[in-house]
């Protein structure tokens, strides 16, 4: 990088050992005169004796930096817990500053509910597109009954149960393809429970999964 010039002096900043060799920070400057009166062979080899694991602290402050980033779909929140919140880790986290749900005297108002596992965030059935936007074949059925299972994690940490909703919204992302899959579901569990029921076709959600539930229900 300098051509072998020997006008250079310098202070060594940082130094960390990297697999059996190293890697330093410097500062330059030339020297006064513009030449330096040694070849960098003739130099002897100071021993740096500063702070280590420099470098490393730098990597840990830009990890820390870097938001939590869902393998399928925007970055993943911890639940809110305003008064009255009601959170599990056996639900999967929410994708912006909202609880599980909320407590309201008796009644509980569940956030939009979707497919998404807890802890690993993997939709069953598989998501409806790929990290670039190419649309996947999926399973509705699947994420329907994966939709209800999330539901009923968050009434049971509430002290509820499925048998005590009351009231669902439904929102698909293709109507066409998948109503007749969601609704087979819905009449195999929820509709023995015996909710009313209102279901919207949208044009996207936020994490690619084809369906979202919105419940209220009773403690």
């Amino acid at each position: 990088m300098n051509e072998n010039r020997n006008d250079l002096t310098g202070e060594v900043l940082a130094y960390e050992a990297i697999h059996g060799a190293g890697c330093a920070v410097v500062h330059l400057n030339p020297t006064p005169s513009g030449a330096g009166d040694k070849e960098y062979d003739e130099d002897e080899v100071e021993v740096f004796s500063g702070e280590r694991g420099v470098l490393d602290n730098i990597v840990s402050i830009e990890a820390e930096k870097t938001p939590t980033a869902s393998d399928s779909g925007p970055e993943l929140w911890d639940p809110t817990n305003a008064e009255g919140s009601v959170n599990t880790d056996a639900a999967p986290k929410p994708v912006g500053a909202y609880p599980h749900a909320r407590r309201v005297g008796d009644l509980l108002y569940l956030s939009g509910v979707g497919p998404r596992q807890p802890g690993t965030n993997a939709i069953p059935g598989g998501p409806i597109h790929d990290g670039e936007g190419k649309s996947l074949d999926y399973d509705i059925k699947a994420q329907t009954h994966a939709v209800i299972d999330n539901i009923s994690r968050i009434l049971e940490e509430a002290g509820s149960s499925i048998d005590n909703v009351l009231d669902v919204t439904s929102f698909l992302i293709d109507m066409d393809r998948d109503f007749k899959g969601y609704n087979e579901v819905w009449a195999e569990t929820l509709g023995k429970v015996g909710p009313t029921r209102t279901t919207l076709a949208i044009r996207a959600l936020p994490t690619p999964i084809a369906v979202e539930m919105k419940v209220i229900a009773k403690v």
